[in-house]
């Protein structure tokens, strides 16, 4: 193994050590707040045991917190099993709306993370054929940028473009001019190049362009 093989597989690790961190972060805080309303629930329901007066408004809010967070938890649990399949195939045709939305939603757990507002294509995106994972990491270190430069309290546009050529331009605007630390780092930019994604950058670090290729045959 090279030592470029070496710096693309510690981050490929430190990638989804990370997504998964923020992953079980989310469920801690599902089950924190099932466990407070089933602990209020509990109280009320010894309250009327002993004849006491119940408030029906509170008991009909601690199912429904109980009932919403369950299904939170469920689609968080989708979205980990979505993120821990994409290593299964080192190249795949895939659906860069369905990544994106992923990308989006796992990012979302983040403390810093803002707004994102998706601009869909008019027509659709066509499918590409490159490794998901690799795609999925350069796609959430630009959002962890964007958020980190734009703030909590801005929101990221982030558009599709289908080109002529059959390559997907995704662009990352609205970003601010917080963030001290370049982009890409040396590490993006080595996994960018391992699937012959193109990173644009413009002068301001306001937007961040990706191009994602319509097809690779392997990786580098």
């Amino acid at each position: 193994m090279t030592a470029s093989d070496e710096i693309r597989k510690n981050n490929d690790l430190a990638f989804f050590g990370k997504v998964n961190a923020s992953i079980s972060h989310e469920l801690k805080n599902i089950l924190a707040i099932i466990s407070e309303a089933a602990g209020l629930l509990n109280d009320l329901t010894e309250l009327a045991g002993r004849g006491k007066d119940v408030d029906l408004d509170m008991l009909r809010t601690c199912s429904r917190d109980i009932v919403e967070e369950i299904q939170r938890g469920f689609a968080t649990i989708k979205q980990m099993n979505k993120f821990s399949h994409s290593v299964d195939d080192p190249l795949k045709s895939i659906d860069l709306i369905e990544v994106l939305t992923l990308m989006n939603d796992l990012a979302g757990f983040l403390s810093i993370a803002g707004k994102v507002r998706f601009i869909p294509p008019p027509q659709g995106v066509p499918t590409v054929l490159t490794c998901p994972f690799r795609l999925q990491n350069l796609l959430y270190q630009a959002l962890v940028f964007a958020f980190e430069s734009a703030g909590p309290e801005a929101e990221i546009q982030v558009a599709l473009q289908a080109e002529t050529s059959g390559h997907v331009r995704i662009i990352f605007s609205g970003l601010g001019s917080k963030c001290d630390r370049p982009f890409p780092s040396d590490q993006t930019r080595r996994i960018a190049d391992s699937i012959m994604v193109a990173v644009q950058v413009t002068g301001d670090c306001r937007q961040i362009e990706i191009v994602v290729p319509e097809a690779i045959e392997s990786l580098k």
